[in-house]
């Protein structure tokens, strides 16, 4: 079948006497619907070409090539043998084509239940089902396409089995790759779907003419779409290829081209096994891609995080060094870590893994608010309590995505150190939460102010306690920049100095306070040169959550939800209301409403209720009563200028005091 760059081959060619797997090194099934309704699309542009009478030569579909890795052979019966081959180049496209396959066949089989066919008529779809069945799905129990991998439970019930994708995608905890089959096959489902609307309902349905129709698709897929085929003879040279194709382009993820380099340095390793590499990966990959949400984009997330805290290489400090700046060439090539040039890669292979699964267990908690406080936060344990002190503080680290991917390498190397419950996990939030809390959320400046320095932190903090020479063995080097502090309490320490010096020097209070919480509108920066304000809400109702705290003590907190509760069923609420009516207005409104002293927190329900109400009307019907103490403290149904003063400077007095 290996053929010339000249010789393509029906797909009818390549499944006849043949079965097929997916390398180790392969990455698992990727497709998305969009790239499925595209075949699909394809399939439909040549049906119609190929349906018009005045066409004299059937148009044929050139699908690409397929690099294919000789795997021996296997004898379904007595009378039978069958080539193996491994899909080095093209799983996503035979994968693809098996189930959109699949889905015709479940319809064959539906039309062969209808009550109107008669059994002569079931007899002949019976027969060229199964036909179909056995030659790209499955023959004598053995699958055409051996999937493996994240999605090969998701294969074999959805496309080898009998269980709808519907059905399949209500179960918990299914992972990326599983998704996707089902999906590619309900995609495919639907568009049979509405074939079948748009070109046989009637008032009779022409039972015969869809059959026709089906067999149709079928002959197309299998007789007009061709593939040009390159066959290799060992694994070897299967891996090589598949790592230069997808080197050059090929729509693979990063992670994708690390676990295909690190199988291939398996196949070259005397102490380490592929499948054991493969194996360990895809449990990597399972503990992100498992949760709702979180994607292979997700898995490249966690990989270039890890790079930085295991390597200390960070995407500035890669630009400055020779050589290539992507994360899979740098492993690939140097010697300092996976080459295999390097006589011990293993070296480095084994702990680069081992460290990337531990931080696969703690990065998908690590990096959502909602995930982290449905894990760690205890209900029946003193609000104040360092987990849930903890808790309350990641709430706000994780307000905006360039804040947690700056924080999240320090986070998770200081719980890979001590665990998140310890104290030094709650110190480091802690002093976080004030850098943040100033430079970002305050100051709307971006996170690259202090990214870099977290990093640098992260990775001091990730090697202390290591002996320098198992470093250097690690990564076949003596340079100082892989080594860490001699004691983890020595680095958890130094660790907070140094973040704290970094906000003392970027974010003074003082500054944060008079500069930016002391202007006229903290909501939008209006009266404020160069400066948009705080840009959203949250800021605003996490400070009102925490004056509230303050206000009540810690005997009145045992009442107070979680702020990750609260900060779901609260607003921002503006006492004198932002759009007043005339005669309710504050003096100066428009250079008043929006600052601090006149902003507090609301539930939902009430502020939808009371609207642009009066503050005294407000006043009356809810502040008084209320159980919140930021509001409940104000001095009465009257509220002006100088009240808005007054209460400002003393939440200001308060953030001095919180976010010293």
């Amino acid at each position: 079948m290996d053929g010339t760059p000249d010789d393509n081959f029906a797909l009818s060619s390549v499944f006849s006497q043949s079965y097929f797997e997916i390398p180790d090194y392969q990455r698992d099934y990727a497709w998305e619907k969009r790239n499925v309704k595209d075949l699909l699309d394809d399939v439909e542009f040549v049906y119609e070409q190929n349906s018009k009478d005045e066409r004299e030569t059937k148009l044929n579909h050139y699908f690409g090539t397929l690099v294919l890795e000789e795997r021996g052979s296997i004898e379904p019966t007595d009378y039978e043998d069958y080539n193996v081959y491994g899909i080095v180049d093209g799983q996503q496209r035979l994968a693809t084509i098996a189930i959109v396959i699949s889905a015709i066949v479940d319809e064959m089989s539906n039309l062969e239940a209808e009550q109107n066919v008669d059994d002569d008529f079931k007899s002949t779809i019976c027969d060229e089902r199964q036909k179909i069945r056995e030659s790209y799905i499955e023959y004598k129990d053995i699958e055409r396409i051996k999937l493996g991998g994240l999605g090969e439970e998701a294969y074999e019930q959805v496309i080898i089995g009998g269980i709808t994708p519907d059905e399949f995608l209500k179960q918990d905890n299914l992972v990326e790759a599983e998704r996707k089959i089902a999906r590619a096959k309900q995609v495919s489902i639907d568009r049979l779907q509405e074939w079948k609307e748009n070109r046989f309902e009637s008032d009779q349905f022409d039972y015969a003419a869809y059959y026709k129709f089906l067999n149709r698709l079928v002959q197309i897929l299998t007789q007009r779409f061709e593939v040009n085929v390159k066959v290799v003879e060992d694994i070897d040279e299967a891996a090589r290829m598949f790592k230069v194709i997808n080197d050059r382009g090929r729509d693979l993820r990063l992670h994708d081209k690390i676990r295909s380099h690190l199988v291939y340095c398996a196949s070259q390793s005397t102490r380490i096994k592929s499948e054991e590499i493969y194996t360990q990966f895809n449990d990597i990959v399972r503990n992100i891609t498992i949760h709702d949400g979180f994607s292979d984009s997700e898995v490249d997330d966690l990989v270039r995080i890890h790079w930085e805290v295991f390597t200390s290489e960070r995407s500035d400090s890669r630009a400055k060094r020779p050589g290539p700046s992507d994360i899979h060439r740098r492993l690939s090539e140097y010697q300092d870590f996976a080459s295999v040039q390097r006589d011990d890669f293993e070296s480095f292979i084994i702990p680069y893994l081992n460290s990337l699964e531990t931080f696969s267990q703690y990065y998908p908690n690590l990096t959502n608010r909602d995930k982290f406080a449905q894990k760690y936060f205890e209900p029946q344990n003193d609000p104040d309590s360092s987990i849930n002190e903890t808790v309350r503080r990641i709430q706000l680290l994780f307000l905006h995505p360039s804040v947690q991917s700056a924080t999240a390498p320090l986070l998770i190397a200081t719980a890979d150190k001590f665990g998140v419950k310890s104290d030094e996990f709650a110190d480091i939030t802690r002093e976080l939460e004030k850098l943040v809390f100033g430079f970002s959320l305050v100051m709307s400046h971006g996170a690259q102010g202090y990214k870099n320095a977290l990093s640098s932190i992260a990775n001091d903090l990730y090697w202390s306690d290591i002996e320098e020479g198992d470093i250097q063995a690690i990564f076949n080097s003596d340079n100082q920049r892989y080594i860490g502090y001699q004691y983890k309490e020595v680095g958890v320490q130094k660790s907070i100095n140094r973040i704290s010096e970094k906000r003392r020097k970027i974010t003074p209070i003082e500054e944060v306070i008079s500069e930016f919480l002391n202007t006229p509108d903290v909501l939008d920066g209006s009266f404020t040169s160069g400066w948009g304000g705080v840009r959203n809400n949250e800021v605003i109702k996490y400070i009102m959550y925490e004056y509230e705290r303050d206000l009540r003590g810690p005997s009145g907190l045992l009442s107070l939800s979680p702020y990750h509760e609260f900060r779901k069923n609260f607003d921002v609420e503006h006492l004198v209301p932002k759009n007043a009516e005339e005669g309710n207005k504050l003096e100066n409104h428009e250079a008043n409403r929006n600052r601090i002293g006149n902003l507090a927190v609301l539930s939902g329900t009430e502020n939808k209720s009371e609207g642009n109400n009066s503050y005294k009307s407000k006043y009356e019907d809810i502040y008084r009563e209320s159980s919140l103490n930021v509001l409940r403290e104000l001095d009465g149904p009257n509220f002006t200028e100088e009240s808005v003063t007054e209460r400002g400077d003393r939440i200001l007095e308060f953030i001095k005091r919180r976010w010293e």
